[in-house]
């Protein structure tokens, strides 16, 4: 199925305002707090003061919504990058410094920050404790959009990037 078909399918399910999957398990429409989720990836790169791991917290039937919780441990960041994708960023835990654009936002535990598509933008945390963040994102629509353009804007898990 390419990306205009995905599109297509998911044009129909939101019109027809009805489960495409029929009923709803609500025992798998809960995290409970710290509970984390599947590992995506997690990135480690000494030169650029780069650490931080993504896990994705599966719902059954999700379809435009792609839930992360994002950890950066104590001195680290994440690389400077951007995406296709529109982006929430819920603070769960710690406090930070988020970069969007030339923007530089200060945010704790409670905060919510916006990344809009194709800004550049990274997260700092400059704290003695782990910054744990919840992104959420419209990776899915996006991707039914644009097809997988994801692995293209990101620095690979474990790849060097040049200076």
């Amino acid at each position: 199925m390419d990306h205009t078909d995905r599109l297509a399918l998911l044009v129909g399910v939101a019109s027809s305002r009805t489960c495409p999957a029929g009923e709803v398990d609500a025992t798998r429409l809960h995290h409970a707090g710290g509970e984390g989720g599947t590992r995506m990836y997690a990135n480690r790169l000494e030169r650029l003061n780069i650490e931080f791991s993504v896990e994705r917290l599966a719902f059954p039937g999700i379809q435009t919504l792609d839930p992360r919780i994002v950890r950066i441990p104590a001195g680290r960041n994440n690389e400077r990058h951007r995406h296709a994708h529109e982006s929430l960023f819920v603070v769960l835990s710690g406090r930070g410094v988020v970069h969007i654009g030339d923007a530089e936002l200060p945010v704790a535990a409670g905060d919510v920050a916006f990344v809009p598509r194709w800004v550049f933008h990274q997260t700092v945390n400059p704290g003695d404790g782990e910054l744990v963040l919840l992104a959420v994102t419209d990776f899915g629509f996006t991707s039914a959009v644009l097809g997988d353009y994801d692995k293209r804007m990101r620095l690979a898990e474990g790849e060097e990037v040049a200076s």
